[in-house]
């Protein structure tokens, strides 16, 4: 029993036609097949975004998207933004852009460091995940939008790999995911000209490319700056083709898969919530175990292993030493796969001192403003 894979809404075949050639042979600059270019702006459209261009990956991405920012930019970063992210803000700095990482915790810091770049005359670049898997909760995007409303030139750049496909509009307690799998964006019910996104489709959508999106014009100067769509390989036909059919699944299908993908979560959760167990992650398909000890971790990981129960040990930024235990829930998961895991998971509780009250109250204590 697997719970080690990010296909949320669940793997399925795709089906290629036949003679669909690998690749032209040509970069992205020179030549974009016309329905390559309708899978970006599809992808746009669904984040309320005006255009949207394919790439082999967010790394590709991320190593362009700042060509965009001008001499005077300086780029916040959220201290916790997934590694690709940061890779990114380093080739900004190779630049010579400034890169200053902030906590979203802290707010009102962030709003002095953005005053401090208004006064100097400078144009800020915010750059944050749509989704914070340690705290188990959306990035405060809206908030972000308001602090960097006096500068016209001012964006938020947002990864929004985790959220795509997975999150929705209008989320609430029939559809706690929300529906349209358009991400962060729309279950925020946010709209902006300052939003670029960049996200793989290889979470939510099981593909595994990517499309930067936002207004016409940034994406129109992308294409003209852009190093990657010029000196390597474009996105392939088959990932393209796969990421065409996966929308179109999707829009059929994916807001039933959210809905049962909700129902698995809620169901883990309450659970072990039951055995006096706290799962942390909201309701989000990750859902992460903290553990008073490393030796506990391990050994509960090694335990459910033995079990023919797969799960990740991830780091815990709080606590280095001390790995965290995941759990990543797909609706392809039956009611019995998510049974089987939390009996499992209480009766380790039951018989071992792994899930000691202790580590109960030094998890409120230590994380309670991500919770």
């Amino acid at each position: 029993m697997d719970f080690t894979s990010a296909l949320y809404l669940g793997a399925r075949p795709v089906t290629f036609p036949a003679g669909l050639l690998l690749t032209s042979g040509r970069p992205a600059a020179l030549q974009e097949p016309p329905w390559q270019r309708q899978v970006g702006q599809a992808v746009a459209r669904r984040q309320g975004l005006e255009a949207g261009l394919l790439a082999p990956s967010t790394l590709h991405l991320f190593w362009d998207v700042f060509r965009l920012a001008p001499r005077s930019a300086v780029i916040f970063i959220d201290q916790t933004m997934y590694p690709v992210g940061q890779w990114g803000s380093q080739r900004a700095a190779l630049r010579g852009l400034p890169v200053v990482p902030f906590r979203a915790a802290d707010l009102p810091g962030l709003a002095r460091r953005l005053h401090v770049c208004r006064q100097q005359g400078r144009t800020p670049w915010l750059l944050t995940d749509g989704w914070n898997l340690a705290a188990g909760r959306p990035a405060p995007l809206a908030r972000y939008l308001a602090l960097l409303a006096p500068d016209p030139a001012g964006v938020l750049l947002v990864d929004d790999t985790q959220a795509f496909g997975v999150l929705g509009a209008r989320p609430d307690d029939a559809m706690p995911l929300g529906s349209g799998g358009g991400g962060s964006l729309p279950y925020l019910g946010l709209r902006s000209g300052k939003i670029l996104t960049i996200t793989s489709l290889a979470k939510g959508l099981g593909v595994p490319v990517a499309v930067l999106a936002g207004s016409a014009a940034r994406l129109a100067c992308f294409e003209r700056r852009s190093e990657v769509r010029v000196h390597t390989s474009p996105v392939s036909n088959l990932h393209a083709w796969a990421a065409q059919e996966a929308l179109r699944h999707d829009a059929r299908h994916g807001d039933a898969a959210r809905h049962q993908l909700g129902q698995r979560i809620t169901a883990f959760r309450q659970a072990l919530t039951t055995a006096e167990i706290e799962p942390l992650g909201g309701m989000f398909p990750v859902q992460r175990l903290l553990l008073p000890r490393a030796t506990a971790a391990l050994a509960l990981h090694e335990q459910l292993r033995r079990q023919g129960i797969r799960a990740l040990l991830l780091a815990d930024e709080g606590r280095p030493a001390v790995p965290q235990l995941a759990f990543c829930l797909r609706a392809d998961h039956s009611p019995a796969d998510i049974g089987r895991v939390t009996r499992c998971l209480a009766a380790l509780a039951r018989s071992t001192d792994w899930f000691s009250p202790t580590a109960h109250v030094l998890i409120r204590h230590e994380h309670a403003p991500e919770l």
